[in-house]
């Protein structure tokens, strides 16, 4: 009988914390077209006049994200069992990237000209400037969690070759 310490799978971990993380923001920069008009083309003052709605506001910005992480949760604990793998990679990576989130450690500040690059190629602030951002987070974040390429990569298996050759000389030898 394993260990669950042998169960615990470190690229699992890695490959389904930077999909959370894109699910996360991807979300979050969903949630400005909630209220679009309001959040993104009022000047500052307007909004600080009106404080009741733009903390509504805010709240829903912020909640999109915690709803990114249950649904990569989801997705990432029902990919989990369907291929065997140990479903409590998936539990510590949610506590671990909510406690991050909580605490703004997750480094949005930092990655975010990166991450809104893609919409760049249309006007900035513009509805199709986040839809597009959030489409493209969303998208890299579903390639990580369904790619067969990760999955053999999260396996431990070559992508190049089907079998390592020790285990053809095992079958062969047990055929004999």
């Amino acid at each position: 009988m394993e260990s669950s310490g042998s169960k615990i799978n470190v690229r699992l971990m890695v490959i389904h914390f930077i999909a959370f993380w894109l699910f996360i923001f991807g979300f979050q920069t969903l949630a400005y077209l909630y209220d679009f008009n309001f959040l993104i083309f009022l000047p500052v003052e307007a909004r600080i006049n009106d404080v009741p709605r733009t903390n509504l506001d805010m709240k829903i910005v912020a909640q999109a994200a915690l709803v990114g992480a249950i649904v990569a949760y989801i997705i990432s604990w029902r990919i989990s069992l369907k291929r065997n793998w140990f479903w409590l990679n998936s539990v510590f990576i949610f506590v671990l990237i909510y406690i991050l989130k909580l605490y703004d450690f997750l480094g949005w500040s930092q990655l975010q000209k990166v991450f809104l690059l893609p919409g760049s190629i249309f006007r900035l602030n513009t509805r199709t400037y986040y839809v597009t951002n959030g489409a493209v987070m969303l998208a890299i974040g579903c390639f990580l969690l369904f790619s067969g390429k990760v999955k053999k990569f999260i396996d431990g298996k070559r992508s190049g070759s089907p079998e390592p050759a020790r285990s053809v000389k095992v079958k062969a030898a047990k055929a004999k």
